[in-house]
């Protein structure tokens, strides 16, 4: 078994270091294979893809040759965390990547909840099958030091850095630094941006917590303002309780890991010396109430996004990221214009093929839709941000599932206007305003930067 890891320096093409303008186009997760469309709701998306000069998308899976892969399935994966059971996760064969490369994308995060699914050979497999494509990665690597790294990328005289971090993530997949006085390898995986959520409680439901530590035998002197009750074998099964304020219902805060957000604006703050513009990539599903988006209707407090992803977002846009891109919510989340510059709280996806019920289970129209985000600087200034909005399956007639229904089709009239109302509602909590404009048989946003 051999692991191969590839070049992640700046690139050698050449770049100004003072376009007039450049652009990205930015959409979500590959959750579905990508294939060879000849349908014209399609490859029309392709042609606002190339038409930018650089375009995003995460890689939510592996890319290998099923009949020669030589790794194994981990013990804890992305999906559904069946320790020890037979394991698995979404892959895709070689030939896709060099189809998302022939569709326009040459920018892809390798930093979320399945990169790991496959362990390290999938991770690295999946790496190297992306850069043959053409197609540049980042958010992974063999040490933690290369999983910071930005990838860089020159294309139509313009390099952009793209840095990657994952806040939802399997344990078994963060990359460590090693110790060599230790005699410790450094350990390969996934940068991440580790947040624990704590529930505040007021005194009299702390003194319940307080008690159940108690009762599992936890010292009482240790017991003043922070518990965690041991509720499994497996830390990521404990819960974190605190005492806040002395009346009022619980409510959820996050603990944000300073050493990881510290590695995240490191690398940005780098990578700004050496590109025309960063992409900060993140992975974050979490919701600030807690709620779940799997429920019909979808519940417009599942649309919120955990105030650690808001802090991590506002903190890359500090250390000089021109964009940020959250995906991860099998839903669009709001975007906010954060000192001229723009935040995408949730992107949705590229390719989705759950459809519309998933074992059983009736799903929310949101999780079929999607968007191209189409980002436009001029001199460094954000000068446009236009939403093409997407959906995957909901033509269909439903009675059987195709392989084109997990692809995305530029929204008619009516599906269009529909989604990008919902991004202006769940938009307007950040104070952004969306227009919306027909433009022939569809109809596309236009972020207001006036405000």
């Amino acid at each position: 078994m051999t692991i191969v890891c590839c070049e992640l320096g700046p690139g050698s093409g050449s770049y100004s270091q003072h376009p007039n303008s450049w652009s990205i186009a930015a959409t979500g997760d590959l959750l579905g294979d990508f294939i060879d469309s000849a349908d014209g709701h399609t490859l029309a998306l392709w042609d606002l893809v190339r038409s930018a000069d650089h375009a995003f998308f995460n890689m939510e899976g592996q890319v290998f040759c099923d009949a020669d892969f030589e790794g194994y399935p981990a013990s804890e994966n992305g999906a559904d965390n069946g320790w020890g059971g037979v394991g698995w996760g979404p892959s895709y064969e070689p030939g896709q990547a060099h189809l998302l490369a022939s569709a326009g994308f040459n920018l892809a995060s390798l930093a979320n909840n399945h990169v790991w699914d496959y362990e390290a050979l999938g991770m690295t497999t999946t790496r190297n099958n992306l850069r043959h494509a053409g197609i540049h990665s980042a958010g992974c690597g063999l040490s933690l030091a290369e999983a910071q790294q930005a990838t860089y990328a020159d294309r139509n005289g313009v390099r952009i850095a793209l840095v990657c971090a994952a806040g939802s993530h399997t344990p078994q997949s963060v990359a460590g630094p090693g110790d060599e006085a230790a005699f410790l390898r450094p350990r390969p995986g996934v940068n991440v941006v580790r947040a624990s959520h704590v529930t505040v409680l007021n005194d009299s439901d702390f003194s319940v917590i307080r008690n159940i530590a108690v009762a599992q035998g936890q010292d009482i002197a240790r017991l003043d303002t922070d518990v965690t009750l041991h509720t499994g074998q497996h830390s990521l099964f404990w819960s974190r309780w605190r005492r806040g304020q002395t009346t009022g219902p619980p409510r959820l805060v996050w603990d944000i890991n300073q050493s990881d957000l510290d590695g995240v604006k490191d690398s940005i703050r780098e990578a700004t010396t050496k590109s025309n513009g960063v992409i900060f990539s993140f992975h974050a599903h979490e919701s600030e109430s807690g709620t779940a988006d799997a429920s019909v209707p979808l519940p417009i407090a599942s649309t919120a996004p955990a105030s650690y992803v808001i802090t991590v977002s506002k903190a890359a846009i500090d250390s000089g990221a021109s964009t940020v891109i959250v995906h991860g919510p099998h839903h669009l989340r709001g975007i906010e214009i954060y000192k001229g510059r723009p935040i995408f709280y949730g992107i949705g996806h590229l390719t989705y093929s759950l459809g519309r019920s998933f074992r059983g289970y009736e799903l929310p129209i949101e999780w079929d839709d999607g968007m191209i985000a189409s980002i436009n600087f001029k001199a460094g200034v954000l000068s446009n941000v236009m939403l093409q909005p997407t959906i995957h399956s909901q033509l269909s007639d439903g009675e059987k599932k195709l392989k084109s229904d997990a692809m995305p089709k530029i929204a008619p009239v009516g599906e269009a206007r529909r989604i990008l109302e919902h991004l202006r509602k769940v938009s307007s909590q950040f104070g952004t305003a969306i227009k919306i404009e027909q433009q022939g048989k569809t109809c596309i946003g236009v972020v207001d930067l006036t405000n």
